[in-house]
């Protein structure tokens, strides 16, 4: 795979591209480069079972681990028949996450390198609209599933609306893609863990909106656990309370999440779940 190709592959912006491609020259960090790429590799294909370890914080030294390891990954879902459209939409997600860093930072980097850590143990896979990490269950509901069975962790990238027929499509097609791809590890219900689910939220959101219509679908389950700033960061890509007064009220969602702060209240990281189709 030459660089081109690998730029491609990852979605890195043009405005990433020759910095992505110095960093894989620069020879500087190679020593924890390795070391990064050992834990990915203790970790690789266990869906979570083994936990990634993490030797250094440094984003750049992730980010090159990332980008010399993807050639293996391609190859991982090769071997296992995974749709190129699902490699290619699922591996876009570290230029998305790039991009994002510089829009937050005004540099290059990748601030998110742990979440990107799912990808690259080839656990995580993006089908359509959403993202879906196979791993065992933490925590149960009674007579739905229990801890410890396998289930979908479903994420929301940032990349459109979530109309309802687009979140359907998704959610189906992750049921059948699972069980053609994995069946020693069955799975019926997907599960999130979101500020989104906050019930807060879900009075605030008219079930006939995008947002109101995905939330419903959730029935909750689990502790919630506050996140001051967890709303702020994925509405506003901020996570400087400070700056709320400032920050757009040009939507429902907007202003749900700043009225609430205003009112010196606390956004919380709260469980749902919904049970998946048959494949």
């Amino acid at each position: 795979m030459n660089t081109d190709e690998l730029m491609l592959l990852l979605g890195i912006a043009e405005e990433d591209r020759d910095d992505c491609v110095a960093l894989l020259a620069d020879t500087t960090d190679d020593a924890a480069v390795m070391q990064v790429l050992d834990a990915l590799a203790r970790s690789f294909g266990t869906f979570d079972e083994v936990t990634v370890q993490e030797p250094t914080s440094r984003e750049l030294v992730w980010l090159k681990a990332f980008l010399l390891l993807t050639p293996t990954v391609v190859e991982w879902h090769r071997a296992r028949g995974i749709p190129e459209a699902v490699t290619r939409d699922t591996l876009a997600d570290v230029g998305r996450h790039v991009a994002i860093s510089r829009r937050v930072t005004g540099e290059f980097g990748l601030q998110t390198w742990r979440w990107l850590t799912h990808h690259f143990t080839s656990r995580l896979f993006a089908i359509g609209r959403l993202q879906f990490a196979l791993e065992r269950a933490a925590t149960g509901q009674g007579g739905v599933f229990e801890a410890g069975d396998w289930v979908l962790a479903l994420h929301i990238p940032e990349s459109g609306p979530l109309r309802p027929e687009v979140v359907d499509d998704s959610i189906t097609a992750a049921s059948r893609f699972f069980a053609e791809h994995f069946p020693d590890k069955p799975v019926t219900v997907a599960t999130c863990h979101s500020w989104m689910l906050d019930p807060h939220l879900i009075e605030r959101m008219p079930a006939d909106t995008n947002v109101g219509a995905f939330i419903r679908r959730f029935a909750p389950f689990g502790t919630s656990k506050d996140a001051p700033a967890e709303a702020l960061y994925f509405v506003f890509r901020t996570r400087d309370l400070d700056r709320v007064p400032d920050l757009p009220r040009d939507t429902s969602l907007q202003r749900a999440v700043l009225e609430r702060i205003d009112r010196g209240e606390t956004w919380q990281l709260a469980w749902g779940y919904l049970a998946l189709p048959s494949a």
